[in-house]
């Protein structure tokens, strides 16, 4: 397996949805190439991260602030001109 092969089924290896003999190639190729492992890593620690770090609420005070804001922005923004030339 080269390492173009490994990242294209990277996503697959770490959902688990691949086969035992492509499983075999991937374990091989991460066994003998650092910078494989390093993406293989990385990119599972990212997927935690993400996971992890789960929906962020804005307390109402913030939001009803937020929601003016974005009300008063688009009241204000400059109004686009009709190109009247054919």
């Amino acid at each position: 397996m080269t390492c173009e092969e490994l990242i294209a089924h990277l996503s697959s290896y770490i959902d688990h949805e691949m086969d035992a003999a492509l499983i075999a190639e991937v374990q091989e190729h991460i066994a003998h190439c650092r910078n494989c492992r390093v993406v293989l890593d990385t990119t599972q620690r990212l997927i935690v991260l993400v996971h992890d770090e789960g929906q962020r609420v804005i307390p109402a005070s913030q939001r009803d602030i937020l929601f003016e804001r974005l009300r008063q922005a688009f009241v204000n923004r400059p109004q686009a001109t009709e190109d009247n030339t054919v």
